[in-house]
């Protein structure tokens, strides 16, 4: 750390500070389950939030900001991909709630017509590639709907945008195996070849799992490399390499438990889908990483306006991000892990709560508050709560 946050305090104070930044929760064993009410008023205001700023063309999210400076996102391409993979993680979410209502099925069913509207996105340029957000996303959401209502007419329109997104992600798959998100160096080519990110590979592979539920076939060479990939990043300590390019250098911050703790659910997560065993004691310190050691260190990047500013190289927009998937990962862990684990994690997604029934972990043009309410709705959905 850069010098001590902990004021010159003595004695019983000092231990008492230093006892609360050393296990990142104060007496968690004391604060007790979530309770029914706790979580569903939580649930309640994130749909609400949700059916409140859809467009009216079903989507949601927007290229407007109030920011002077931004990511760096070209135009249209970048914006459309951004949009799309917003818009799918709001259907995943309002499919996923346990709150189900006429109005919330209603705006599901127009969030999945704007995507078969607008699934097919370009990207701006040879080095941004965020279309691989909604190719992933995309799969997941189509997938899952597939999942809730397999008898929707729709079900040719969105078994044939599957199909064209098999190819897509095929075709954007980096020569290293993965997907990634920008080519800020080396040769930037119509195929990417530099360079893959472990996370970002994971999202996609959970996309492509959903689809091959239902029959959508994809290239097996394309997926033996991609896993191949997903194996070649983890490291002996159980973390997985930010992207390929950190193979020679695998101490480094971000790739430690602290840097990797937003990502370690998510890709232990996606190789369990296509196979790979992880042990429980492998999980279960994934979701102690993230929801108990370090939590800190994850709360200490909200709402930072720089990527990677943080301590270990964390950014803002990894938090939501790991906590939706970490649910995935508890929602298969033993009953005790999940009632023991519930806590930290619905209290890890209210430190991102706002008073408007919103949440959101770093300022992203007009997308995080949709795609942040929407991780927060699939994370909630997933906590236990007291009987």
């Amino acid at each position: 750390m850069r010098g001590s946050r902990i004021p010159a305090v003595s004695g019983w104070c000092r231990l008492i500070v230093c006892s609360v930044v050393a296990t990142g929760s104060i007496w968690a064993d004391e604060l007790g389950p979530v309770t029914a009410g706790e979580r569903d008023a939580a649930i309640e205001g994130a749909v609400d939030w949700l059916l409140a700023n859809q467009h009216d063309d079903g989507g949601w999210g927007s290229h407007h900001s109030p920011r002077p400076i931004e990511v760096l996102a070209d135009v249209p391409g970048s914006h459309n991909a951004f949009r799309v993979a917003t818009s799918a993680l709001c259907v995943i979410s309002l499919l996923d709630s346990p709150l189900q209502t006429e109005a919330t099925r209603s705006s599901a069913s127009r969030g999945l017509d704007y995507l078969l509207s607008a699934y097919d996105v370009k990207r701006a340029n040879a080095m941004e590639h965020y279309t691989v957000w909604a190719f992933g996303y995309g799969l997941q959401a189509f997938g899952e709907w597939l999942i809730a209502q397999p008898e929707d007419p729709r079900r040719p329109q969105i078994e044939a945008a599957c199909r064209h997104l098999a190819k897509k992600v095929d075709q954007y798959q980096t020569l290293d195996g993965g997907w990634g998100y920008l080519s800020l160096s080396g040769v930037r080519t119509f195929k990417p070849s530099w360079t893959s990110m472990s996370f970002t590979t994971a999202t996609i592979m959970i996309g492509i799992e959903r689809a091959q539920r239902h029959g959508i076939a994809f290239d097996e060479s394309m997926l033996t490399k991609a896993k191949r990939f997903m194996e070649r990043s983890r490291t002996p300590e159980g973390n997985f390499l930010y992207g390929d390019y950190l193979k020679y250098g695998p101490r480094a911050d971000i790739n430690q438990d602290k840097g990797s703790a937003c990502r370690t659910p998510c890709c232990q997560y996606a190789m369990m889908l296509f196979g790979r065993d992880f042990s429980e004691a492998e999980r279960r310190k994934g979701l102690d990483d993230l929801l108990v050691r370090h939590i800190r260190f994850q709360k200490m990047s909200l709402r930072r306006p720089i990527p990677h500013e943080s301590w270990y190289s964390i950014s803002g927009y990894f938090y939501l991000y790991g906590m939706h998937y970490a649910s995935y990962v508890l929602e298969g862990m033993p009953a005790s892990d999940q009632e023991r684990l519930s806590r930290p994690l619905f209290d890890a997604i209210m430190v991102c709560h706002q008073p408007d029934g919103s949440f959101w972990d770093y300022p992203l043009y007009s997308y995080h508050k949709p795609y942040g309410t929407a991780m927060a709705l699939i994370a909630l959905s997933r906590v236990v709560t007291a009987s």
